[in-house]
């Protein structure tokens, strides 16, 4: 068996002294699509950015690419981050740059490429988010909320990254936004070959796009499955969730459109 793109292992993870995540198992395969949910205030986000290695671990272990994460030096976590890419989940753009130069920023920071084939790159990139090419130019002042997610996936795809994580992606849009960016990550995923992780609240997202959901709660993965799974779960607290009424018109809608 091919060895996980992502492993964590008793993970531990701490903020401000406060014990977030204890003895947390998880694993996700290459070319997975995978869904973090849970709670407000379970960890979702904590979660990620201790895997993106932006939050330092308290305990246990993380494996990325097959290889341990943990005393690695600076040179040794550059090489990794470029293999992977966060979008946040507000989009993080630089709000005195263009699309274009957003999205051309990771290529100057991590590439000696020349500035036209920069430019080039991060055209294709603006196209492969769905953006028309006239929003290049546009500064995030001028984008709908919509533009603003697809062009922050656009500069998160800048430097081919092998396994992409979403915080959050369709917060604030609306229904025919949401899944149009919904469709959009799954048909990117089968074009590019990437591994997805996704944290996110969406009901339609959960039951949509998802190859397998992983419930975070008590510090730990409690279940994991896909929407209807999960539903019928021995956990209490992950069957609540899951067989909601939010979750039940979700699960009808994605029967709807099957």
């Amino acid at each position: 068996m091919a060895a996980p793109v992502i492993e964590a292992r008793d993970l531990v993870t701490e903020i401000g002294g406060r014990r977030i995540h204890d003895g947390l198992d998880l694993r996700i395969e290459r070319g997975e699509l995978m869904a973090i949910a849970g709670s407000s205030g379970s960890g979702k986000t904590v979660l990620i950015r201790a895997l993106t290695l932006l939050l330092p671990i308290a305990g246990g272990e993380i494996r990325l690419f097959d290889a341990p994460v943990t005393g690695l030096n600076r040179a040794g976590e550059r090489r990794l981050r470029r293999r992977m890419a966060l979008m946040f989940q507000r989009g993080a753009l630089f709000t005195g740059m263009t699309v274009l130069e957003n999205v051309m920023m990771p290529l100057a920071e991590h590439t000696r490429l020349p500035l036209g084939l920069r430019r080039e790159i991060a055209r294709v990139k603006i196209r492969l988010a769905g953006l028309e090419p006239d929003a290049a130019h546009r500064y995030p002042g001028e984008l709908s909320g919509g533009m603003t997610k697809r062009a922050a996936l656009a500069r998160a795809l800048a430097l081919d990254p092998e396994l992409l994580f979403l915080d959050e992606p369709t917060a604030g849009l609306d229904p025919v936004s949401a899944a149009a960016f919904d469709s959009l990550i799954r048909e990117l995923r089968d074009l590019l070959g990437l591994t997805v992780v996704v944290v996110t609240h969406d009901v339609d997202s959960l039951w949509e796009i998802a190859d397998s959901i992983a419930f975070i709660g008590e510090g730990r993965v409690l279940a994991r499955g896909d929407a209807a799974t999960l539903a019928e779960s021995d956990e209490p607290a992950v069957r609540a969730y899951f067989s909601g009424t939010r979750m039940r018109r979700g699960r009808e809608r994605s029967w709807e459109t099957a």
